[in-house]
């Protein structure tokens, strides 16, 4: 009944919301209104399991979660400049099918995503010590 307040369930939960994006990403001629909801889903998945990590963070001390916040969200914003897969293959191109996306540009989406979930896992261990600080009461902790 109140299994929604388990951290686990979001992990688990927002691994299984990633895969419709994953298994669309392969093919180029998917409508284009089932690909933004298929990506919209996964942006749930992903808020879901940086959730589940703010929680588990939530029972640790303020500074290691506002250290790791802070490193989650450079680190995720390095990801996105740094895409190590190339645009495009030139021996690849000429007998590619045009159905299915070519390796590189799976890759790179899927560098992206895991890039945007760093970066929304890093800004919500730092809003959730933001929204603390405000609320809390001086002295106290989390425990």
């Amino acid at each position: 009944m109140h299994g929604w307040r388990t951290p686990a369930r979001w992990a688990r939960t927002g691994r299984w919301l990633l895969v419709p994006i994953a298994v669309l990403d392969w093919f180029s001629l998917v409508p284009q209104p089932v690909f933004v909801a298929a990506f919209a889903l996964a942006v749930v998945g992903l808020v879901g399991m940086g959730a589940a990590l703010v929680v588990r963070m939530l029972s640790g001390r303020r500074g290691a979660m506002a250290a790791l916040g802070v490193v989650l969200l450079l680190g995720g914003l390095a990801m996105f400049g740094l895409d190590p897969f190339p645009g495009s293959v030139p021996f690849l191109d000429p007998w590619w099918p045009q159905i299915v996306t070519q390796p590189q540009h799976v890759a790179s989406a899927y560098w992206q995503l895991a890039g945007l979930g760093v970066v929304l896992t890093g800004f919500g261990m730092l809003a959730t010590l933001l929204v603390a600080a405000f609320a809390g009461k001086p002295g106290t902790s989390y425990r």
